[in-house]
């Protein structure tokens, strides 16, 4: 009976790539532009980045949210996800000089800085982050009282 023969085996430990979704300079473009183009003053409530921010990166939820902003119905109830990423997100975009923080009746809200009005723009200008301004777009501007009326009507 012959020996078997031995078997080489290498391990080569390769970079995993970060999903998109969680690069630090996309999701501070998806911020801004979503304080930019989707609300009202470029200035926005914790409530409505976040609701912005399922929309963006959530096309179910998307979908029944444009559904609803065409009808004034929803088949379901709009219940936008928490995303701690978000918020360290704009943490980092308060401390780069992108938003500022202000404390209003209503709550706390971030606004664009003349820093982050100019990154917008120049994202702008550039074509980058094209898919986040169309999707914006789509989108449309989102007040809180908007956000409200979508998460109510489906009760």
């Amino acid at each position: 009976m012959k020996a078997p023969e031995k078997i080489k085996l290498e391990f080569n430990q390769r970079p995993v790539d970060v999903p998109p979704d969680l690069r630090l300079y996309r999701r501070l473009a998806m911020v801004c532009i979503s304080v930019s183009e989707c609300s009202y003053g470029k200035s926005a409530s914790f409530r409505q980045l976040h609701f912005i921010n399922s929309l963006i990166i959530n096309n179910s939820f998307r979908s029944l949210y444009l559904t609803f902003k065409s009808r004034r119905t929803s088949p379901q109830i709009l219940a936008p996800s928490v995303d701690p990423y978000l918020n360290r997100c704009v943490n980092y975009a308060i401390g780069a000089g992108l938003l500022d923080q202000k404390n209003v009746r209503s709550g706390f809200k971030v606004s664009l800085t003349p820093i982050g009005i100019d990154f917008v723009a120049k994202l702008q200008k550039e074509k980058l982050a094209s898919d986040i301004f169309a999707l914006a777009r789509e989108i449309g501007r989102i007040s809180e009282t908007e956000i409200d009326a979508a998460m109510k009507e489906g009760l």
